[in-house]
């Protein structure tokens, strides 16, 4: 029997500040959370929903959020607050046919459980802007925070697969990524 990435309450919440100063906020929840960890350390972490358009069910609505640490804070030992920076993350609608990408970084705490495959992560304030559009998808906010928790399986050809996914839609690599780490 293949392992499942289904991770429980895997939940995010956007507060999208309008040029107006009204603030709205919002709730997703994840079915699906995957993480790995690279040679030097870093965790990748890849949350993903799919779910049926709420205008039409014939079409899939499909999110996906891409976090990419990029120094691990060590409590008693380095700061480590809900307003460091020290990920990268990615967040990406995408309907079929448009979608919108965003960009941004922020904090990004993670716990590793004692079974070596699951992690418990946070992200405490990562702030996003608009990246890339595809195929007139509408920027659906302009200046947002992301913050929330999850609990993620390790599972490395997943997060290649999701990640290569997302950047294939807005045609985006590394390169281009938003890059906070010293050269």
């Amino acid at each position: 029997m293949l392992a499942s990435c289904a991770a429980p309450k895997n939940e995010l919440f956007v507060v999208d500040h309008l040029p107006s100063g009204v603030a709205e906020r919002y709730r997703e929840t994840f079915n699906e959370a995957c993480f790995d960890v690279d040679a030097e350390g870093n965790v990748n972490v890849v949350l993903r929903q799919e779910q049926p358009f709420p205008d039409d069910p014939g079409r899939t609505l499909l999110q996906i959020v891409h976090v990419r640490s990029f120094w691990k804070p060590i409590p008693g030992v380095t700061v480590a607050h809900d307003r460091q920076i020290n990920a990268v993350v990615r967040y990406a609608v995408y309907d079929g046919r448009s979608g919108a990408c965003f960009e941004g970084a922020g904090s990004a705490f993670f716990r590793d459980k004692r079974d070596g495959r699951t992690l418990v992560g946070e992200l405490g304030l990562v702030c996003l802007s608009p990246k890339a559009r595809l195929n007139e998808g509408r920027a659906i906010f302009e200046r947002a925070e992301l913050s929330g928790r999850f609990t993620a399986l390790r599972d490395p050809r997943r997060v290649t697969r999701w990640r290569n996914e997302l950047e294939g839609w807005f045609a985006l690599d590394d390169r281009n990524a938003l890059s906070l780490a010293a050269p």
